[in-house]
């Protein structure tokens, strides 16, 4: 689109600007990825692994919120150097975070609970400039692309004018704004818009294919409106917290491992199965809105046996990170700690070695032990193996083992993107490799403001000057620790039913 001419105001950013390839998390989902935009700071830093919040010893897994993040922000260093913020739209800031400035709620959000700081905002911009919570489930359209397009160009037309009235109305020194309808559209219509898609040439001329590049059209004109907005001294980001690929198969990892010897499922697999994903969930989704069973009745886990269990899912929803079930570690452990290693050094060569029986390439293109991209304070919770998928695979999805694709033609992958003008910004290629954890101690340093903690991510003097560093002022407020999860337990079972909406949780 940008080679032809279809986005002109990203073209001319990139143009003038510095540009290239922002790296992920591992995994890469955005629950993981936001946590380290906010916190610069890898996973094992902030505790935040998965949609399903796993804490050691406690068998039932929670949709996580912001109170799972255990770092300190980069918005409360803004906060305490007396910068005023923007905030809106950030995936996994909800219960919002009390902050000097302005923030709405992004990611899954319960639908009866203020989702602004401060509250009033709330009410101001149900006035002024309503933003929609939710939305754009891709699942629920399933095969109903052109419904499903409506609503995304619905819901991004209404943000953009939030967005817009947010800038309008705010003093502020520091401000993101995130869209999502991208990462939505990506995930089931990604064979509209990427040519390496092996659909594409046969679908890229249809009404399908115009309407989907309408909302990239869309967002185009809306970064323009958002450029007025700022002058040559700002420094602007346009980013994303992760890239995605064409997918044209897709897996279970816990019927990997249990195909490779590593799990055992137990009573109620095959009922588990019928609502796994495709119509039968769609038709189990429909009930529970019926019959209002929300919150009083939970759709069931994956039966595992864990007394016969070494290894299982832990990344569960996008089958990115695997674990050991260790003794003393997994509420129902039976790997003894002496044996760690060896079972994993087993499951690495497993997992490397297993092929698709259709194809005969492994759907993992790379395998990570946690110690090889982790470091932190919650090192010891991370999963013990974290994987990336090969080309064309999703560890997601599916019914099966591994099965192909339907109603997924994409899925994320680790090379997102930055692009950048400001007056200290270097033009051109990036000279230096960037990462997700930097954008934010870049942001600070770019502002002049100290950091409470120090920080993974490294400052990108392209961006801010070579001069510039970040300085590190121990903060005592330097941990968020939190033990609750700030959900009731109907928006527990409301925040599940939304993220089955969205794909991440079976």
């Amino acid at each position: 689109m940008l080679d032809r001419g279809e986005l002109p105001n990203l073209a001319a950013l990139i143009e003038r600007g510095a540009y290239g390839d922002c790296l992920s998390t591992v995994p890469s989902h955005s629950w993981t990825a936001w946590p380290t935009f906010m916190t610069g700071l890898n996973p094992a830093g902030h505790a935040v692994f998965d949609i399903l919040e796993h804490k050691p010893g406690v068998s039932k897994r929670l949709p996580i919120t912001s109170k799972s993040v255990k770092a300190r922000s980069i918005f409360h260093d803004m906060s305490d150097a007396d910068k005023t913020t923007i905030a809106a739209n950030i995936p996994l800031t909800f219960p919002t975070w009390d902050i000097k400035g302005k923030m709405v709620a992004g990611g899954v959000l319960p639908a009866a609970r203020s989702y602004t700081h401060p509250p009033e905002l709330q009410e101001e911009l149900d006035r002024n400039a309503p933003f929609p919570v939710n939305g754009m489930s891709w699942t629920t359209y399933r095969n109903r692309p052109e419904a499903f397009l409506d609503e995304c160009a619905d819901i991004t037309a209404k943000r953009q004018k939030s967005f817009e009235y947010l800038l309008d109305t705010t003093d502020w020194d520091f401000a993101v704004l995130v869209y999502v309808s991208t990462d939505r559209i990506q995930h089931c219509l990604m064979e509209y818009v990427a040519p390496e898609h092996p659909k594409y040439d046969e679908v890229k001329d249809t009404p399908v294919a115009e309407k989907t590049r309408g909302v990239y059209q869309q967002l185009d004109a809306g970064l323009a409106e958002l450029l007025k907005r700022t002058n040559d001294d700002d420094l602007v980001i346009f980013m994303s917290d992760h890239g995605h690929q064409p997918c044209t198969r897709t897996c279970t990892m816990d019927r990997i491992l249990a195909n490779l010897g590593f799990l055992e499922f137990g009573r109620g697999s095959l009922a588990f199965n019928l609502i796994r994903w495709g119509p039968g969930r769609r038709i189990a989704r429909r009930l529970y809105d019926i019959l209002k069973l929300h919150g009083k009745v939970a759709i069931p886990a994956s039966p595992i046996e864990w007394s016969k269990t070494r290894a299982y899912t832990s990344v569960v929803s996008t089958g990115e990170g695997v674990s050991v079930n260790l003794k003393g570690r997994e509420p129902q452990g039976i790997v003894d700690p002496k044996d760690y290693e060896r079972v994993r050094d087993e499951l690495y060569e497993a997992l490397d070695g297993f092929r698709d029986p259709a194809t005969g390439t492994n759907p993992i293109g790379k395998i990570y032990r946690k110690e090889e991209v982790m470091r932190g304070e919650f090192f010891d919770s991370a999963p013990d193996l974290l994987l990336v998928p090969a080309p064309f695979y999703s560890l997601t999805h599916a019914k099966g083992m591994v099965e192909e694709a339907d109603w997924l033609s994409g899925d994320h992958r680790l090379e997102g993107v930055v692009v950048a003008t400001g007056p200290e910004v270097t033009p051109g290629p990036l000279p230096e490799s960037a990462y997700l954890q930097d954008l934010g101690p870049t942001s600070l340093a770019a502002l002049g403001v100290p950091s409470g903690v120090a920080r993974d991510g490294a400052v990108l003097k392209s961006l801010v000057g070579e001069g510039v560093e970040l300085e590190v002022v121990e903060s005592a407020r330097s941990q968020q620790q939190h033990d609750e999860s700030g959900l009731t337990s109907d928006e527990e079972g409301e925040i599940e039913d939304q993220l089955r909406g969205l794909g991440y949780v079976e």
